[in-house]
Order: structure tokens, then sequence, then C-alpha cells
């Protein structure tokens, strides 16, 4: 709950900024940082409190039913499902690491990594072995 409440309150100050001619540069790829915290903080939390029982997952809606009365508990669906889309958020929209390397060049002022990979072609670009 808290880290929503400072989520809130950081987006109320940028566009108290915004409404005054200023930015505060990153705000937004920290907001994005956070949620990706906040959703593997709730899928570990909620993940502790199910126990075993959060392996169980319905994917269509009508099969959430028999899981319920199974289990005895009506918020299964809600964890597992929460468990399973806390994946996304670290990736889409550029994943966390793109936004720490966004954050450190453009709102630390921190040099951009070394290297002359955007000279390479793709095909010459370094791979794993």
């Amino acid at each position: 709950h808290m880290m929503g409440e400072v989520g809130h309150y950081n987006a109320e100050r940028l566009k108290a900024t915004k409404a005054a001619g200023g930015d505060i540069p990153g705000m937004a790829n920290i907001a994005k940082l956070a949620m990706s915290d906040m959703v593997r903080l709730q899928r570990d939390v909620g993940l502790r409190i199910v126990g075993p029982a959060g392996m169980l997952h319905a994917y269509p809606g009508q099969d959430k039913e028999p899981i319920d009365e199974a289990t005895g508990n009506p918020f299964l669906a809600m964890v597992t499902g929460s468990a399973l889309y806390a994946q996304a958020p670290p990736i889409y929209g550029g994943t966390d690491q793109i936004q720490r390397n966004i954050i450190g060049e453009r709102a630390l002022g921190l040099p951009k990594e070394p290297g002359d990979l955007n000279k390479v072609p793709f095909s010459e670009l370094p791979k794993n072995a």
C-alpha cells in the first residue's frame, strides 16, 4: 500500500511541476521500475500466503469455482493470476535494465555504456556462446 501511495504522490508532484513549466527527468522511468517491484512483491506475498495452493490456476473463468470450493479460498484465482502476470511489467515498455540505463544517463547524467554497437551490423554483434 505504501509503495502505491508514494507512486501517487510522485505523480501529483510531476503534474504540478509540469503545470509550472518544469519537468522531473526520469520520473516516468522510476515509476515503471516501482510498478515492476510492486507486482513482484504482490506475487511473492500472495504466494507465501496461499502456500502450495498457489500452483493451482483456472484459465477459463468458469473453472475458477471448483478450485475455490476445493481449496476454500475464494481469492486464490486472484493470487495466481497476479503471480502469472508479475512477469510482464518488468519486460513490456522497456525492461528494468533499460529503465535503469535511461535513469542513469538522462536523470543522473552518467555516461552511456561504452561500445560501438550502433555502428555494427546486427549480424556482427557479440553473441553468447
